[in-house]
């Protein structure tokens, strides 16, 4: 059963970790991590704060209560002394405040801060609306009200856009006597109707403090079906951070007796109905776009509060088995850590590279348990139903990120172009499987190698898709002072996802377009991720042999030999053109960038390939064929079935390639595309370039 204890059992072992991040301040302060003015320092030591506020005041825990909301209390009012309101200065002797971001941690606290409430002194009630009123009275004239779905446009500001909103709300709400009240009021309106803003919004007639939607509207942050462009990929974790937000502030309401603004409800709805296809059974989240930042971190944590949210107002049971999947992940992770921590065997190597990141790391889950500890405390909410729901099917495209999904109640399989190309297809019930970077394509290792989409093509079909195009691997960041970005290769690949509910298609033509040097080369990519979600243990089987990889077991290239593989009883690989086999790659260290630029790993992972090169002296001349590849991903297929599965290449003209797929029933499937500048005939069609066809045979 789900209640606070569910939360506190992960919380109390944390309680060590913070004792041993906690600096003394020579004043009697003190504050969790690096303590110094940047924002995610800040964010992380009011994180922290406000959840040791719900664990100070919960019963039954085992831990010195007023020793724990001391602690809540000193690292506040730390934050508090070190504003530009206050008298202090943070650790690196500058003050904070008055950014975009600034109040992040304080909506991310809101109710711990209800926790704490009772123990403020009226030195402390005096600071903390000095610090509100100053930051709400900044951001009338400096947050600038902006939307565009596109991230490059530097206007896709769904996210703070509603954080911000929901301060100067909670401002306005906590202190009716603020000269300023009005228009806090007013300014929260304009930037939470421009949140989660759709393109139907700009003829919208719909009511809101006295005007139509349609005088309040900027633009659209969001797809016409709700994808969202943030960071320049399709970014499903940033859909869950702006929905998390409205979650914090429908709580902080509902405990001050105060109806929920319809103005902070716009769309939420909406895009819950949509983002909601994108979570795993076990409440991971399936990132189907990719993502830029630590693997299974930051983003993962704020669906909790939306959970709760739609639990509460929409009564979903279905929310409330995610949400103790979400805890089980959560508790996985942990028990991995002899430290309480919840990434420290993981993200070991971030603890040194950068502390401040890592803490504020660390203090993303810590803040989301205190706020579904409060919530459990304070509210009923639903209970997971016996049995468990099963997972919902799901047929869902998007035209501007080039983004097919399919689901079926037990497995999916996706295809998308923006930033990518990448693919992925999966049992549902095996959401450790999955790695988003560029995963199923070729793999080139150089200096800060990116992809960029040049030309896109996509159909739905009932069951499936097809999807294909032309993408260009750039390097971001060549060593000559004032050199532009340049395309290293050209990537023409197609998909076809079956609509037998299990299988992915996939071809790719790589060339090489300016003389380049490798670091490395891996030819398909299939990324198999094998850390601590899955004990550190991967099992590979093929005909005639297997293998059995731990994580971060050294650097070796296994050569099945085979044109079959099987992973873990799960996922079946057919080889059918571009290598004599299917070879298996452990890597020396962790894969999973960070962020773009930024070689910061995250995530362990082995990688099945057709072809692997790791000298570093491979030079490629303009024009070199760097990969031709054809092959096929079973999801939800044994080994000894997965070896009926055949895959053979078709022989076709020019630029034209193809491949029949053959299923152990006798159904027989054609695919082909063209990756050629000019259309092409196949089979009595005309394919345009780099579009791509599905025939049944």
């Amino acid at each position: 059963m789900l209640c606070e204890k569910s939360y506190l059992d992960l919380m109390v072992p944390f309680y060590d970790f913070v004792k041993r991040e906690t600096r003394e301040t020579p004043d009697g302060l003190a504050y969790y991590g690096t303590g110094e003015a940047g924002h995610w320092a800040v964010q992380s030591n009011f994180n922290v704060a406000g959840a040791l506020a719900v664990l100070g005041t919960a019963e039954g825990t085992g831990l010195d209560r007023e020793e724990v909301m001391d602690r809540a209390l000193r690292f506040f009012r730390y934050n508090l002394r070190a504003h530009v309101t206050g008298t202090g200065r943070c650790s690196c002797g500058c003050q904070w405040g008055r950014e975009w971001i600034s109040i992040l941690g304080l909506e991310r606290m809101a109710e711990g801060q209800l926790a704490m409430e009772p123990f403020f002194t009226d030195e402390d009630r005096e600071s903390f609306r000095k610090l509100r009123l100053d930051e709400a009275d900044w951001m009338l004239d400096n947050v600038e009200t902006v939307a565009g779905m596109e991230a490059e446009s530097r206007r896709n500001k769904p996210e703070s856009h509603f954080w911000n909103g929901s301060f100067l709300y909670r401002a306005a709400l906590d202190y009716p006597d603020a000269p300023n009240r009005e228009a806090y009021l007013d300014k929260s309106c304009s930037l939470l109707l421009n949140a989660i803003s759709h393109p139907l919004d700009a003829a919208s007639m719909e009511q809101f403090r006295g005007k139509p939607l349609k005088d309040w509207n900027v633009g659209f942050n969001f797809t016409p079906n709700y994808s969202l462009d943030h960071h320049g990929y399709m970014n499903v974790g940033y859909s869950m951070v702006t929905l998390s937000h409205a979650a914090y502030l429908h709580f902080y309401c509902k405990a001050r007796k105060s109806e929920m603004p319809d103005f902070a409800m716009h769309h939420v709805f909406d895009l819950w109905d949509v983002v909601r296809n994108f979570i795993f059974p076990d409440g991971r989240l399936l990132r189907i776009g990719g993502d830029t930042r630590a693997r299974y971190c930051y983003c993962q944590m704020y669906l909790l509060p939306v959970l709760l949210m739609m639990e509460d107002l929409r009564h979903e049971k279905e929310s409330a088995a995610l949400e103790q999947g979400l805890l089980g992940l959560l508790a996985k992770e942990q028990s991995g850590n002899p430290d309480g921590s919840f990434f420290g065997t993981r993200l070991e190597d971030m603890r040194y590279d950068s502390r401040y990141y890592y803490t504020r790391l660390e203090s993303d889950p810590f803040a989301v348990l205190g706020t579904g500890a409060w919530v459990r405390r304070s509210m009923a909410l639903e209970q997971p139903p016996e049995p468990a729901p099963a997972p919902r099917p799901c047929e869902w495209h998007d035209d501007f990120h080039c983004a097919d999904m399919v689901r079926t109640e037990t497995t999916v399989r996706s295809a998308v172009r923006t930033r990518g190309p990448l693919v992925l297809a999966q049992p549902l019930a095996s959401s450790d499987l999955a790695e988003w970077f560029e995963n199923g394509f070729t793999r080139i290792g150089g200096h800060r190698i990116g992809s960029e989409s040049i030309r896109a093509f996509h159909k739905a079909f009932p069951g499936g898709f097809l999807n294909s195009g032309l993408s260009q691997r750039i390097e971001s960041g060549p060593y000559g002072e004032g050199e532009l970005y340049y395309p290293v290769a050209s990537s023409a690949s197609a998909c076809a996802a079956l609509p037998d509910g299990k299988t992915l298609l996939v071809l790719e033509y790589v060339k090489c377009l300016k003389e380049h040097n490798l670091l490395s080369l891996h030819t398909i990519c299939w990324q198999i991720p094998n850390d601590v979600h899955n004990d550190g243990r991967r099992d590979f089987t093929w005909p005639g042999g297997g293998c059995v990889l731990r994580r971060l077991e050294g650097e070796k290239v296994i050569d099945t030999g085979s044109k079959h593989v099987n992973v873990d009883g799960e996922l079946a690989f057919v080889l059918g053109y571009g290598a004599k086999a299917w070879k298996i790659c452990a890597p020396r260290e962790s894969w999973g960038e960070i962020k773009v630029n930024r070689l910061m790993h995250t995530l362990y992972v082995d990688v099945l390939c057709g072809e692997v090169k790791l000298d570093r002296s491979c030079r490629c001349m303009p024009g070199e064929v760097l990969a031709d590849t054809g092959y096929a991903v079973v999801a939800g297929v044994g080994a000894s079935e997965g070896e009926r599965y055949a895959l053979e290449q078709l022989a076709l003209p020019g630029m034209l390639r193809g491949v029949e797929f053959t299923a152990p029933g006798g159904e027989k499937w054609r695919f082909a595309a063209n990756f050629g500048e000019t259309p092409a005939e196949w089979e009595g069609k005309t394919l345009q370039p780099f579009a791509c066809d599905l025939e049944r045979i």
